[in-house]
């Protein structure tokens, strides 16, 4: 990430008298949430995947509350702003085929055509070309001696030492270059395998298509990969696939109180709708209502609407912002800030709320606190009993990045996941609407205390935010306490078969260690994890009470 050169304005430090005091709880906010929060989790709405009857149900109620407080429309279409979202590319599977010799093979169960493919009919004989890589020093060469042209390659997704970040091949692990050298060569189609599961398998449902223009496969099927590996064959195949989008809307709102700075509050309002690639769910297609994520975010910001609109605090105008197509890879929040319909430069700082309906013991993270020079003094005094965990990264997985991205101070309020994220268990009968409420009263403080400052000072965080996506392939299948404050990393949960479980791992263990690496927190964690492949063995050890346990675990 490129560090900028802030010249910051200068802002008044001092702390006002009225900094340290709260906005008292309303103690009627709980059952408004609890309504509101029963019906945008019902099954009737089936998870607000956006593009679908049930987000548009979603979107309308949101509009009608709005309206009812009297908020300005602030969208291109009264609140609205459309939007497109790509969904997973559609395979004809009518026109989408594999055979070997006159043996025909079954979509998604033996094969499934991937990103990278290109549309077209393709039959031949096939070439294996093993991994396909070719050294740049000449010392590894898979095509030396083959005639690849016209045929069909059979490739090989892992390599010769695997796929971990230590191999000797990790230069060339991209299939994408792999299967580009393959067409450059001659290649008339690939069929990818994965005999060995060293590698991942190459993903089966996708949104974009990056074509290389011949006809890619992955053949799931084990028989069939070993065959082609070992032995030339007849093969005809078939590709017909295309990118599809429907409409998101993203909901925006203005309280105008005739001030020079705005206040952006906002909350992504879309789930994963049947679950989909998005789900952690291993059984059947089922409604996940998304009680937590993020109907919590929604219904506490239509909360914060009654408050704001009527004008219980005036200090700023407040833009408010419900967002979709947060779990496409915040789509919605992107779009805005690319096509803000006002001026993003009049903004003072931005809060978003998502996953904050399951407040436990007073405890949660607020991220983003590093972004601006005030945020520590102003989050430093008590707020209502608050147990706060700072995170200065101005970047996470959730729509306060977008704003982070236009250089404005953000703040991201969340009270931790936990085994029903996404799952079709997220309902709400589960939230905690006093907790919620609490939240709410925080975050009409916030707004307070920031009023006894001339200007908050923008300011880029960037170790933190490094450490948010490190490369690894396996994955103890926990559910980390992101709330906990070290040492190690403290789990809410452990998924039956994994390895944390078959080493015996409940919620409340907390790992110590992995092999050599000591667990100081989340990100040691992941670091650990990039250190080993699949199939490696280990031990683990872990803290249950005051009790350590070793144990070994296979990713």
């Amino acid at each position: 990430m490129n560090k900028l050169i802030i010249v910051p304005i200068l802002a008044l430090t001092f702390s006002l008298p009225t900094q340290a005091q709260e906005v008292a709880i309303d103690k009627e906010a709980p059952k408004r949430m609890q309504r509101d929060l029963f019906f945008l989790a019902s099954d009737s709405l089936k998870g607000r995947l956006p593009g679908t009857p049930e987000s548009d149900v979603a979107r309308d109620f949101i509009e009608q509350r709005m309206a009812e407080f009297g908020l300005e429309p602030y969208g291109e279409d009264g609140y609205r702003q459309a939007f497109p979202v790509p969904e997973y590319a559609a395979v004809d599977y009518d026109k989408t085929g594999l055979k070997l010799g006159k043996k025909v093979f079954l979509p998604h169960v033996d094969f499934y055509p991937v990103a990278y493919s290109g549309n077209g009919e393709i039959s031949g004989r096939t070439l294996s070309i093993g991994y396909g890589i070719v050294k740049e020093d000449g010392s590894y060469n898979d095509y030396e001696g083959k005639e690849l042209t016209g045929k069909i390659a059979v490739l090989n997704v892992s390599s010769p030492d695997g796929v971990h970040p230590h191999s000797a091949y990790a230069a060339y692990h991209s299939v994408n270059q792999r299967l580009k050298l393959a067409k450059a060569k001659g290649a008339a189609a690939v069929l990818l395998i994965n005999p060995e599961k060293t590698a991942s398998d190459v993903p089966e449902f996708f949104k974009a298509i990056n074509s290389i223009d011949i006809p890619v496969l992955f053949v799931r099927n084990e028989a069939v990969a070993e065959k082609l590996a070992k032995k030339s064959q007849k093969v005809s195949l078939a590709v017909n696939m295309k990118e599809r989008y429907s409409t998101g809307y993203n909901l925006a709102g203005f309280i105008n109180n005739n001030k020079a700075r705005t206040v952006v509050l906002g909350a992504h309002y879309d789930h994963i709708g049947m679950g989909g690639e998005n789900s952690l769910y291993k059984g059947a297609p089922a409604i996940h209502n998304g009680a937590d994520d993020n109907g919590s975010g929604t219904t506490l910001l239509l909360e914060a609407i009654r408050y704001y609109g009527k004008r219980q605090d005036t200090n700023y105008n407040y833009v408010i912002i419900f967002f979709s197509a947060e779990e496409s890879g915040l789509i919605g929040s992107k779009y805005y800030t690319e096509h803000p319909t006002f001026p993003l430069e009049t903004v003072e700082y931005m809060i978003n709320f998502d996953m904050v309906g399951r407040l436990r013991d007073n405890r949660l993270q607020v991220s983003g606190t590093g972004t601006a020079e005030q945020w520590d003094e102003i989050l430093d005094e008590p707020i209502l009993g608050l147990d706060i965990k700072k995170d200065p990264a101005g970047v996470g997985p959730s729509d306060h990045t977008s704003f982070y991205y236009k250089n404005l101070p953000v703040l991201h309020l969340f009270t931790g996941t936990h085994e029903d994220y996404h799952k079709p268990a997220d309902d709400a009968d589960k939230v905690n609407y006093k907790g919620m409420a609490k939240l709410a009263s925080m975050v009409y403080t916030i707004t307070e205390r920031t009023a006894a400052y001339e200007r908050l000072n923008f300011q880029k965080t960037s170790s933190a935010e490094q450490k948010t996506t490190p490369r690894f392939s396996v994955t103890l299948g926990v559910v980390p306490d992101y709330l906990f404050g070290g040492p190690g990393l403290k789990i809410d949960g452990a998924t039956e078969g994994r390895p944390a479980a078959n080493a015996g791992m409940k919620a409340g263990d907390i790992v110590l260690k992995i092999g050599d690496f000591t667990i100081d927190d989340i990100y040691a964690y992941m670091g650990a994890l990039g250190a080993f492949k699949k199939g490696d063995t280990t031990t683990i050890v872990y803290k249950r009470g005051d009790k350590e346990i070793e144990a070994e675990i296979t990713f």
